[in-house]
């Protein structure tokens, strides 16, 4: 693969890790934003009124938080892969790698 290619793997590789965050970290204040508003609008003066509550909240708690815990598990993996592939140990070992294969 040429080195033009790898940057445009990574370019592209990065605008999506970095939408896939924005996309999740809506979603989780959105829903945080309508499950607050639910649990206002439930607990009113004359008394607890559940059918205010959204439906299927526990699964959409779920939902919400494994989708963050989810975003940030692979953003430490994808962090981890960079620091891996720019260090300068694995620089060496690549040319090496490489200088070997070419000499034989």
């Amino acid at each position: 693969m040429t080195i033009c290619a790898r940057r445009t793997f990574a370019v592209l590789g990065s605008i999506s890790l970095v939408a896939l965050n924005v996309g999740v970290f809506a979603f989780y204040n959105l829903w945080q934003i309508a499950d607050t508003a639910a649990i206002n609008l439930m607990e009113t003066a004359s008394g607890v009124n559940p059918a205010a509550l959204l439906p299927h909240s526990n699964l959409m708690w779920v939902a919400a938080h494994g989708s963050i815990l989810a975003v940030v598990a692979l953003d430490v993996l994808a962090i981890a892969f960079v620091a891996v592939a720019f260090s300068p140990r694995h620089r060496r070992n690549a040319s090496g790698v490489r200088a070997a294969s070419l000499s034989s």
